[in-house]
């Protein structure tokens, strides 16, 4: 399980590495392509389709690695959760009374 995770957070990773390096690619291509326009006195009408191709795909980098960081969260913390009250419960002696102290 925790291989599982491991391996889902590094995709997650890489998801939105990418997505993000082509959101920036995006960006940058539709303010090259806009100033080549105006140098060249054409009217500019929108974004060329490579770079909606690009915005596209960043898009959907940025939400498939978003969402495939929320799914390697949850076993993450149920994990954590699970292991902590098995602690608590090995060695009571060791926790904390919040109540009893004030």
């Amino acid at each position: 399980m925790k291989k599982t995770v491991q391996i889902m957070g590094i995709v997650a990773a890489i998801f939105l590495i990418i997505g993000f390096g082509l959101f920036i690619l995006a960006g940058w291509g539709s303010l090259v392509e806009y100033h080549a326009f105006e140098w060249r006195g054409v009217q500019h009408k929108g974004a060329s389709p490579l770079t909606r191709a690009t915005g596209n795909l960043s898009y959907w980098f940025l939400g498939t690695g978003f969402l495939a960081g929320v799914i390697a969260f949850i076993p993450f913390f149920t994990t954590a959760i699970r292991n902590s009250r098995r602690t608590h419960k090995e060695h009571p002696e060791q926790t904390q009374d919040l109540l009893k102290n004030g």
